[in-house]
């Protein structure tokens, strides 16, 4: 994990400790308005972000979008981010009632609010965290899976955001075992997979918009083995401020499929990509833009169908393509 300069460390727990002070005690129309100028002003002098998001979305969408509409959705991107680090400080005052009154609950999520073992994936788009924090809000035990941020200090700060209504908060590295002992005592289990994962990480290359891209196969292989239902959750933000909390998928494992052959866990994986990769198109200015999300590039595979910030892997023969 590459930590920060020594510099900037101080700074950003300054700037934590100034958020938690002043951004719950704003109403809710100024921290949508704060967002919008926040992610307004991101766009336009992150430049390395910026040109990151445009050749995603190039990659993404390339002639069926005018660069007007791509440069719009990251636009948009940089402003849902915005909105998702505001509300984290803002919706930790006064939780229970800012919960009940700002974010609707889709009938679809009634899936999920039942007793069981669950696996939810999600993807870093709309507030991922605050879904976390809805789920918690219901009573349900979840235990969500999280790489730690690059400044310990920060970091402890948000994992106790996180962990405020009793989500317990599971490190990525080594987190399988741990997983494996909550589902069987009937927790939820938050998964975001829309992250890379290299081969030697237990990654596979499935297609995303198209193009190979490492995606972790943990939830996929802990669905099989487990017989976990798999639940696609999403939590999105409205023009008033207000969130709609919705499920897109929700199904039980094949029985029949055998959770210690590769073939399996990689047909499952493909389709977890394929659902994640539903929920960007139906809401593309939502999803990060901004992250490196096809960093690795599939041996064998064209670099040509690549951004500019890709580079290869080297030729193993250990990374099973799913058909």
């Amino acid at each position: 994990m590459q930590r920060v300069p020594p510099w900037r460390a101080p700074l950003e727990v300054a700037l934590v400790h100034l958020g938690r002070a002043v951004i719950p005690a704003l109403p809710r129309r100024a921290v949508v308005g704060l967002a919008r100028l926040a992610g307004a002003a991101a766009y336009g002098l992150a430049r390395r972000e910026r040109r990151v998001g445009l050749a995603n979305l190039e990659l993404a969408y390339g002639a069926t979008r005018t660069a007007a509409e791509k440069r719009a959705i990251l636009r948009a991107s940089f402003g849902t981010f915005a909105l998702m680090l505001l509300d984290l400080f803002w919706f930790a005052r006064r939780r229970t009632a800012r919960l009940a009154r700002w974010v609707v609950l889709d009938p679809s999520m009634n899936t999920l609010f039942q007793p069981g073992a669950a696996l939810g994936i999600t993807a870093h788009l709309g507030n991922w965290e605050l879904l976390g924090q809805v789920v918690a809000q219901r009573g349900y035990p979840l235990a969500s899976v999280a790489a730690p941020l690059a400044n310990p200090a920060v970091d402890r700060l948000f994992r106790r955001l996180r962990a405020h209504d009793g989500q317990e908060i599971i490190p990525a590295a080594g987190a399988a075992r741990h997983i494996l002992r909550r589902l069987r005592a009937g927790y939820k289990i938050g998964l975001l997979l829309d992250q890379n994962t290299p081969p030697d990480e237990g990654g596979l290359f499935v297609p995303f918009f198209g193009v190979p891209a490492p995606m972790s196969s943990a939830g996929a292989a802990l669905a099989l083995r487990t017989g976990a239902a798999l639940f696609f959750g999403f939590c999105v933000p409205e023009r008033d401020g207000h969130y709609r909390a919705f499920s897109t998928c929700f199904f039980q494992p094949d029985p029949a499929d055998d959770a210690d052959q590769p073939a399996a866990v990689a047909r499952l994986t493909l389709r977890i990509a394929g659902e994640l990769e539903q929920a960007v198109r139906d809401h593309p200015g939502q999803w990060l833009w901004m992250y490196k999300r096809w960093k690795f590039i599939a041996p064998g595979t064209d670099r040509n169908r690549y951004p500019f910030y890709a580079r290869p892997l080297p030729e193993n023969g250990s990374t099973p393509h799913p058909a």
